[in-house]
């Protein structure tokens, strides 16, 4: 029973972790966005005044200004980008492991114990037959599988 509710705990934590690490890159995922936005709201503003007055000087207004908005455009997606490349998958993969690794020992374990009250239900069922000779029987299962636990 120890290593059925360790095996439990420790799918309960790493299903935390988990969830912690996924919402660990959520939220930087929607900084990033909104700093990404910010970028390129500040952008439009400071960039486009100062370079459209540069620009203005050799080419034309609309060319200027044409340029700028390209410029700007390029900035915000090189930021959007780097946020959508961020992968949670990798940070979480050894956690997903652990929690794997202990559903597959709670499985075992709870078929071992499946196997050893199948003998007990089998024993028991010989009981009406024979009361006073299957006590051995009955208690044999019982004290293997009591301290095979331990």
């Amino acid at each position: 029973m120890n290593r059925i509710s360790r095996s439990v705990t420790t799918i309960y934590r790493t299903e935390r972790l988990i969830a912690r690490r996924r919402l660990a890159v959520i939220q930087n995922q929607t900084i990033l966005m909104a700093l990404a936005a910010l970028v390129a709201v500040i952008g439009l503003a400071l960039f486009n005044l100062c370079f459209y007055l540069l620009l203005s000087a050799w080419l034309s207004p609309a060319a200027a200004a044409g340029i700028l908005g390209v410029l700007n455009v390029v900035l915000a997606a090189v930021l959007a980008s780097s946020a959508a490349r961020m992968n949670v998958e990798q940070e979480i993969a050894s956690a997903v492991e652990v929690r794997d690794m202990a559903i597959a020992d709670l499985e075992t374990e709870i078929e071992s114990i499946g196997g050893d009250m199948r003998q007990v239900i089998g024993v028991l069922k010989s009981v009406p037959k024979d009361p006073f000779g299957s006590l051995m029987t009955v208690l044999l299962p019982i004290l293997t599988a009591l301290l095979k636990k331990k």
